[in-house]
């Protein structure tokens, strides 16, 4: 069985190998539709089909209808509070930069759920295989892409945008916290409670700021130049990133 340290690292690394996307800066620039038509396809799977689906899923599994709801609703006010600060509020000048930093938040909050998911899986041992080493890199490093490519399109130097691809690096800590609360508590009742709720919370608050992310930023980007050929890139993206998760899980 893969350790635990070496796999959650290599996990939270592999993003930051987007950053690859500047020696190819003409071609994506001068390809709008097909980049953030494939990039609204990913997230599209990643906040919405994805996230939601885990959010419903773990739902009979609190054994509490009423905490279940009060923990996913909680989870969605917050992904929907942060997308709307990141990008309609105050804090943030020019619209480039607040989809940059949607995105980064976007990234992290799902770097946090796929740790929690590698934590969560490694307690009964994780199953590796190349095809599945594939999928995961392949999948991680689409992750990144969602913050290299609004950065490139925000004139962000290379200096500027590596530092932001760091944070799926939260994959890391996160990996550790399933067999920390297991290590404390056990198959208590608290025990279960946390490693159902916590994912609960973060898969809902990766809903709503996908959601935010989508129709405020890589939607209207891809549709900006009045074309049809988003609409083809938004479903290979969708299918691409659909087929990699068809793989790993």
């Amino acid at each position: 069985m893969p350790d635990l340290a070496l796999l959650s690292s290599v996990f939270g690394a592999i993003p930051r190998a987007a950053i690859l996307l500047y020696n190819l800066l003409s071609i994506v620039l001068n390809r709008r539709e097909a980049a953030w038509g494939f990039l609204a396809g990913v997230v599209a799977f990643l906040g919405l089909s994805h996230a939601m689906a885990a959010v419903l899923a773990n739902h009979p599994l609190f054994g509490d209808a009423w905490a279940a709801t009060a923990v996913s609703l909680l989870g969605l006010l917050t992904g929907a509070g942060i997308a709307w600060l990141l990008l309609e509020g105050p804090f943030i000048k020019g619209v480039p930069n607040r989809i940059v930093w949607a995105a980064v938040a976007f990234v992290g909050v799902h770097s946090l759920g796929d740790g929690l998911v590698l934590g969560r899986s490694f307690i009964g041992g994780v199953p590796v295989d190349p095809v599945s080493v594939a999928a995961t890199i392949a999948h991680r490093f689409v992750e990144g892409c969602l913050i290299i490519v609004p950065a490139l399109w925000a004139s962000w130097k290379p200096k500027l945008a590596l530092p932001a691809l760091f944070v799926s690096l939260v994959a890391i800590p996160a990996a550790y916290l399933p067999g920390s609360i297991y290590a404390a508590y056990g198959p208590s009742s608290l025990g279960i409670t946390l490693q159902i709720g916590i994912p609960t919370f973060v898969a809902a608050m990766e809903s709503t700021l996908g959601l935010f992310l989508l129709v405020r930023a890589l939607l209207p980007m891809a549709a900006a130049d009045h074309g049809r050929r988003w609409l083809v890139w938004t479903a290979v993206g969708y299918i691409a990133i659909s087929l990699t998760h068809f793989l790993v899980e």
